[in-house]
């Protein structure tokens, strides 16, 4: 069986899953589990809404530059490097 949920890291390392989904599953102590983790945005939708609003009112040549910008960025972020 397969279910998808959003969780989180607890402070001592461990992955919390909500007792809905482990009574769905049937998981018992020692059961045996296959997990794939992917890391959720932190950006919120109200945060992005107002980056946009800035962006929006930037000069061609301004955004010129902030689209150099990340691309410079993800040069890095990618670790390749162009000189």
């Amino acid at each position: 069986m397969q279910e998808e949920y959003a969780g989180r890291l607890l402070e001592d390392g461990h992955l919390y899953i909500p007792k809905e989904i482990i009574n769905k599953l049937k998981i018992d102590k020692g059961s045996r589990l296959r997990v794939t983790i992917k890391l959720e945005g932190k950006a919120q939708k109200e945060k992005i809404l107002s980056y946009a609003g800035l962006l929006s009112e930037l000069t061609e040549e301004e955004e010129k530059r902030f689209d150099e910008s990340i691309k410079r960025r993800n040069f890095f972020s990618e670790r390749n490097v162009e000189i």
